[in-house]
């Protein structure tokens, strides 16, 4: 969501952004992509331990791509809540979900908000995202702030900027003058 949030932002007149990273999502985001997410996303399921917790993060997220033992237990702890009664849970509002239930769910475009953005861009694409696909982030690099694209192999949505590699391309896009 932050890379939506980010595009809405950026297109505003007079927007304070002065330069722009979106994480693996685009001007289209496909049906199919949002039927996956609606499939788990706004669920509150509870897990006995933590360790049942990571092994379920495992599965939900293994589009990330590779990730270490460390990385694994870094994003289930800093996504997770212990309940009351001792069960381990996701840390979110599991009302996020109310748009995916609340209409049909369609292709979503937002090039009208990409062509208004001025600043500097770089998009990331996880190389088999199934949210931002190659041919949509080819006509990104065509319009718009005509954004650097980068891929990252073994990677679908979305790259978690945890590997040196994802963080090296980041930080010199913000660092440049």
């Amino acid at each position: 969501m932050g890379g939506i949030i980010g595009m809405l932002l950026a297109s505003r007149p007079h927007s304070p952004l002065r330069r722009l990273v979106v994480n693996d999502v685009g001007t289209v985001i496909p049906k199919a992509a949002l039927e996956r997410i609606g499939a788990y996303v706004g669920k509150d399921p509870r897990f006995r331990t933590l360790e049942e917790l990571e092994a379920a993060v495992r599965v939900v997220s293994a589009p990330f791509g590779p990730l270490t033992d460390a990385q694994w237990r870094h994003l289930t702890v800093t996504g997770a809540k212990q309940h009351g009664d001792g069960s381990w849970g996701f840390c979110y509002d599991p009302g996020i979900a109310v748009p995916f239930r609340a209409q049909t769910l369609a292709d979503v475009d937002l090039w009208q908000y990409w062509d208004a953005i001025a600043c500097p861009t770089l998009v990331i694409r996880g190389a088999r995202s199934d949210v931002l696909l190659k041919d949509t982030a080819t006509a990104m690099t065509r319009r718009g702030p005509r954004p650097r694209l980068v891929e990252f192999d073994g990677v679908g949505h979305a790259p978690m900027l945890m590997a040196e590699d994802q963080i090296q391309v980041v930080r010199n896009f913000l660092l440049e003058e």
